[in-house]
């Protein structure tokens, strides 16, 4: 499931456009999941809960379906072949999904892709462990900056996560549960995402994440070269990563637990 989760807003098709496809509107123009949530996001729930319900759905010969044959084409044996294509009418500010059979080039090409991509993800993972960083700058919803020296003594855990993420949505409750458990005395808790400030704002009023938050965060998701969302690193008070979990995990979180006790743990050594 997390896996599926991570595809629907990462994978997108850049082999057809909307001139491909004569049953949509000449005002049509390719978009992306994130895009379209980004939208919705922005609209009163009365609006959103509209839009939503009158998104079209159509297979690639123009013939209109709907989201349950949606769910079925995608957990059939033949899902892996589909892709979804978005496309919005810039006049209208409607949307429409299409459901597009990619060619035997195309799998090959993205099961390449992916291939490369996790080989590469668990590559970094392995040069990053046991590393130390000299440096680290924080700057969170407050404004305020929490760096090496101010985080001086304590455990750091960095949860790398963005608002349109299901499966980082999914695990916050568990993460909230480690932090209530372990407390702030000798654990700091950054949750890193891209998205600007005004978004988590706008997210934070929905969900709760009891992280403290570092929005506008893309060059220390490049800095660590962070592939896959989500993804936890921990750093001990020395400034060494001490962990940095695998691609796709699917127990991520008790990982992350087994990996922060052993932490806390020789922490609480180091002290007597």
């Amino acid at each position: 499931m997390r896996q599926l989760l991570l595809l629907a807003l990462l994978v997108t098709s850049n082999a057809s456009f909307a001139q491909d496809y004569p049953f949509l509107s000449a005002s049509s123009k390719k978009s992306n999941m994130t895009d379209y949530i980004d939208y919705l996001n922005t609209q009163p729930a009365a609006k959103r809960d509209s839009l939503i319900k009158f998104t079209r759905y159509y297979k690639e010969d123009g013939t209109l379906s709907n989201k349950a044959y949606s769910d079925s084409l995608f957990h059939s044996k033949e899902g892996f072949k589909y892709n979804t294509l978005i496309y919005k009418d810039t006049l209208t500010n409607s949307y429409s999904y299409i459901f597009h059979r990619q060619t035997e080039e195309e799998i090959t090409a993205n099961n390449e892709h992916w291939k490369k991509q996790q080989k590469d993800d668990e590559e970094n993972r392995k040069n990053l462990l046991g590393t130390t960083i000299n440096e680290l700058s924080l700057t969170d919803m407050d404004g305020k900056t929490h760096t090496l020296e101010s985080l001086k003594g304590k455990i750091i855990v960095l949860d790398f996560w963005f608002v349109n993420c299901g499966a980082c949505i999914e695990d916050m409750p568990e993460l909230n549960k480690m932090r209530e458990e372990y407390g702030t005395d000798d654990v700091a808790w950054f949750g890193i995402t891209f998205d600007k400030k005004e978004k988590v704002e706008k997210f934070s009023q929905k969900v709760k994440f009891d992280f403290t938050l570092i929005p506008d965060g893309r060059h220390l998701v490049d800095r660590f070269a962070i592939k896959y969302f989500p993804t936890t690193f921990i750093i001990d008070p020395s400034g060494k990563i001490v962990f940095t979990g695998k691609s796709l995990l699917a127990n991520r979180t008790k990982e992350t637990a087994r990996a922060l006790k052993k932490a806390v743990r020789d922490l609480k050594k180091t002290r007597k």
